[in-house]
């Protein structure tokens, strides 16, 4: 037979992962969304749910969940390619910040055509495959979707202040792909 003390330390053992969790979403450190666009896929499948982690620091590369600027109240996922203070452009589909090509595996672009860099051609074509060269200000994300010629993104509606940044996406979870981290 066990001793009280023991039972009772077990259990609050046991149950401390969970207050954890739930003292981080009651403060809003973590927060979870739902993935309803294609913009980011094959990295986040069509409804996914997101775990992001609220954050003071994005880097290069990281998928972040924001408000969308030009409808408050929606929230997107996106990757940041540059931060404040880079240069970012887009030639023939080929992503270049401060003057150097970006490798990047995890973009993809179901459409082989390029649409030709003339400005007298209609938006979305008109950046889709050829954009900048543009300064990101200080403060401020430029984020493209991974499955770029499908995406709403900074080609489009410009920069993401910081105040509009919810969270860094680390985890994904859906019922048929389980839990995995980003």
């Amino acid at each position: 037979m066990t001793k009280p003390w023991l039972t009772r330390l077990l259990i609050a053992l046991a149950a401390l992962p969970f207050v954890i969790l739930f003292a981080l979403f009651a403060t809003g450190m973590v927060r979870t969304y739902r993935n309803v666009t294609g913009s980011m896929t094959p990295t986040l499948p069509l409804g996914d749910r997101l775990i992001a982690v609220h954050t003071a620091s994005v880097a290069r590369g990281d998928i972040i969940a924001f408000e969308y600027p030009l409808r408050p109240g929606v929230f997107f996922a996106k990757r940041v390619v540059a931060l404040g203070g880079d240069t970012v452009e887009i030639r023939a589909k080929q992503l270049f910040v401060n003057g150097h090509a970006v490798s990047e595996p995890y973009a993809v672009h179901l459409d082989p055509t390029i649409y030709p860099d003339t400005p007298t051609l209609p938006e979305p074509y008109r950046s889709r495959d050829h954009f900048g060269p543009s300064e990101v200000l200080p403060g401020m994300y430029f984020v493209l979707g991974d499955n770029r010629d499908q995406s709403a993104d900074s080609r489009y509606f410009g920069s993401i202040p910081r105040e509009a940044l919810r969270g860094r996406v680390v985890l994904l979870f859906s019922w048929s792909h389980g839990l995995r981290r980003i």
